[in-house]
């Protein structure tokens, strides 16, 4: 007790300076008309500010959540296209591995070196595991290198060590898609016989030979063809159908019969 008297008889001067501060204040608002609109005013400015960040917050939570069920939305329709048969019922491929389409948010992103990674914030607990494709609603974005409980890590088309086959759209010639380290905006497509017809525009596509991606999704469009040093085959360079500076969202790619194809082809 005595304690709290000695705070007190310290401090009774700003208590006291304190209270007649808000007793000045109370009757200049009060009784001075003048006074009394500037601190409606006052008031009204910035309460609607606070309201205003009050409902930027709210919209922001709201649109998060339309981006969320986009990213579903998106991902049941990606589903559906890969299921599509084809057209020629000679070349249909139905649903050959029942494809699961998993989205995801990139969470870290690199296109500066030569072994890029993409790290997305899905892991084990949502069933993504190595070697499991990648891809957007434009195209092949790469290939699940690992995963733990929360996250994975994807190797990028722009990784030196990444390998994809293609092919070219609607034809039967098949090659393979490589990065050579240089520009993050060109793919290579080795491979392709020259008698091969192929012309700057045509789509490279992934050929279903694997249980990594299904066929038909868009790898990149031709810029540039040229023939080999051994004369046999095109050097062809890929504009890539992603932009991989400006990529916020993934969809990984779960084969459902992967391990029953893959122990079927070691048994052979």
């Amino acid at each position: 007790m005595s304690f709290l008297l000695a705070i007190l008889r310290r401090y009774i001067h700003v208590a006291l300076f304190v209270v007649c501060e808000i007793i000045a204040f109370i009757l200049i608002v009060n009784f001075n008309q003048k006074q009394q609109d500037i601190f409606i005013h006052s008031s009204a400015l910035f309460s609607g500010a606070l309201l205003k960040k009050s409902s930027q917050l709210g919209d922001y939570l709201s649109l998060q959540k339309s981006n969320d069920d986009l990213l579903r939305e998106n991902a049941r329709l990606l589903k559906e296209i890969i299921s599509m048969p084809a057209i020629d019922a000679d070349l249909a491929d139905i649903d050959k591995y029942g494809f699961e389409v998993i989205p995801a948010h990139v969470i870290n992103n690199n296109i500066t070196s030569f072994r890029n990674h993409i790290t997305i914030d899905k892991g084990s607990k949502d069933q993504i595991f190595a070697s499991m494709g990648a891809t957007t609603v434009q195209g092949v974005v790469g290939i699940v290198k690992s995963s733990n409980k929360n996250f994975a890590t994807i190797l990028s088309l722009l990784n030196v060590d990444i390998r994809v086959s293609a092919s070219i759209d609607d034809g039967d010639f098949f090659g393979t898609v490589t990065w050579d380290g240089g520009s993050y905006d060109h793919l290579k497509l080795t491979g392709i016989p020259i008698h091969a017809p192929v012309k700057p525009g045509d789509i490279i596509v992934t050929n279903g030979y694997s249980t990594i991606f299904p066929k038909g999704l868009e790898i990149g469009r031709v810029t540039s063809i040229n023939v080999d040093k051994n004369g046999a085959f095109y050097d062809i360079l890929l504009r890539p159908a992603v932009d991989f500076s400006n990529l916020g969202h993934v969809y990984i790619l779960k084969a459902n019969f992967k391990d029953e194809i893959i122990s079927l082809e070691q048994d052979e």
